[in-house]
């Protein structure tokens, strides 16, 4: 093992990430390819994909580093917060976190970003976290996103999170199950905002109440009420960022699609840590204005698009390079996966109740607790996913998970038919781990894919080429 990827003395696995992605700001803004094959020599082999994933291709290149030297501003007042006086909490990434930094003294920290940063910095790709947790004794159906976000804070050295909050109980069980057992084995006080499966009025109302009775229960717990002039701050930049997203999600229709892959994770990385804050508005716009440019340019990075895929659930996060830029090279577009689906209601911050509400539906309809905590989890989804691929002109379906979905793999038979009967749309269904490599290669993930492009998605696109240019009287093209 190469001794820069041990643990430090007083650091784990969110110190240790943090300590090597600060190599970030020693990066040119116009990289060189000679500087980014010293970057791939700096970093341990197995690590490599995260850096070419994020850095080969020049659009993901000037986006990126602007965005990971945000985000890891961000993350280190994570890591000061507690010597500073805040709270720091921990929040799984099925809530909002403008909610927490509307406070002036809590620090909202979402444990899968750690658990995505481990898994693509340190040393191990996260496994020893797992695997830590598995020596604890606990169940393997439990989800490695937030196991492996949580278990380094378990391990000793480190900051320690004074709370967790979560909103997953009901709707994400193996969420829910992970941040209550760190509660009590760190000992700290756990707050939960329940969700009603009635999405009636009558239902949102009284999710309403429950989102007041939380902000009621944090204020006394952290002795700081929540200040009207802040809450109206933090939502300016949520609505800002939401009109972006807006535009963001136009972009997305083009085709070929001038919004580059590695762009969706991103956006993930923004809704789940940075969104109510200046810098997810700064990072939107960015995203924005340069697919708007690739747009006007005609740039697209391969030759032609062949596929437009909507992912139904969870990207593929151990591995950068092979799943994001890979697909990318081979002309398959990822529109979106279910996190990326957001909802907002009509902005009114008129007032500090108006503001509430709103934060109240948007946490009502926030991905995942909207679809797996409605009324019916396969209805729901089904819903949401056909919505997202019929607008962005999706042509197939891919899925992935965890090993630890089984509410979803439980109605994936259904959603894969439905989908075939309302749009036409071909899914491919693969089981594994986006967050453990051991479960699902990424070899494997490519040759799966290529083969259901190559052999489902490119002669269901042939066949429309062709039933159109007979339609128009014209010769189809050899190629069909």
């Amino acid at each position: 093992m190469d001794k820069g990827f041990v643990m430090r003395e007083g650091e784990n696995g969110f110190e240790r990430a943090i300590g090597i992605l600060e190599m970030i700001y020693k990066l040119p803004d116009d990289l060189s390819e000679e500087d980014i094959e010293a970057v791939n020599d700096f970093v341990f082999p197995e690590l490599q994909h995260t850096s070419v994933g994020l850095l080969e291709l020049p659009a993901d290149r000037e986006l990126e580093l602007y965005f990971f030297r945000l985000l890891l501003g961000v993350l280190k007042e994570a890591q000061r917060a507690q010597e500073e006086g805040k709270k720091l909490v921990f929040i799984p990434f099925t809530f909002p976190p403008e909610i927490f930094y509307a406070f002036d003294n809590i620090f909202p920290l979402c444990t899968e970003i750690v658990g995505g940063m481990i898994t693509n910095i340190c040393y191990g790709q996260g496994e020893r976290f797992w695997d830590f947790a598995m020596g604890l004794g606990l169940p393997d159906s439990l989800c490695s996103a937030n196991t492996i976000g949580t278990m380094p804070f378990f391990m000793g050295p480190g900051i320690r999170p004074d709370a967790i909050v979560y909103n997953s109980a009901g709707s994400c069980n193996p969420n829910a199950k992970i941040h209550a057992f760190a509660s009590d084995y760190l000992d700290i006080p756990q707050f939960v905002l329940e969700k009603p499966v009635d999405e009636s009025s009558r239902g949102r109302e009284l999710y309403f109440n429950y989102m007041k009775r939380l902000i009621e229960e944090l204020e006394e717990w952290s002795g700081s009420e929540l200040r009207e002039e802040r809450l109206r701050e933090v939502m300016e930049h949520s609505y800002r960022a939401a009109e972006l997203y807006n535009e963001y999600w136009e972009l997305k229709k083009a085709s070929p699609c001038p919004v580059p892959n590695i762009f969706s994770m991103t956006l993930l990385v923004l809704r789940s840590q940075m969104w109510g804050r200046e810098e997810a508005v700064k990072v939107m716009q960015k995203m924005v204005d340069m697919s708007k440019e690739r747009l006007r340019k005609g740039e697209y990075t391969a030759p032609e698009e062949l596929a437009r895929v909507y992912i139904t659930y969870i990207y593929w996060l151990f591995d950068f390079a092979g799943y994001f830029t890979w697909m990318e090279k081979q002309g398959i577009t990822i529109l979106g996966d279910i996190l990326a689906i957001h909802f907002f209601p009509e902005k009114d911050i008129s007032s500090r109740e108006s503001m509430l509400r709103n934060l109240a539906d948007i946490a009502f309809d926030y991905p995942m607790t909207r679809q797996m905590g409605g009324e019916s989890i396969s209805l729901r989804w089904l819903d949401d996913i056909a919505y997202a691929a019929r607008d962005l002109g999706a042509d197939a379906c891919v899925f992935g998970g965890v090993h630890a979905c089984k509410h979803t793999l439980g109605t994936a038979a259904f959603f894969r038919r439905e989908m075939m009967k309302r749009l036409g749309l071909p899914t491919l269904m693969l089981t594994g781990d986006v967050f453990d490599k051991r479960h699902t290669p990424m070899e494997m993930f490519q040759e799966e894919v290529k083969t259901f492009v190559d052999q489902v998605v490119a002669r269901k696109r042939a066949t429309k080429r062709r039933k159109k240019a007979e339609a128009s009287g014209e010769a189809a093209s050899p190629r069909e």
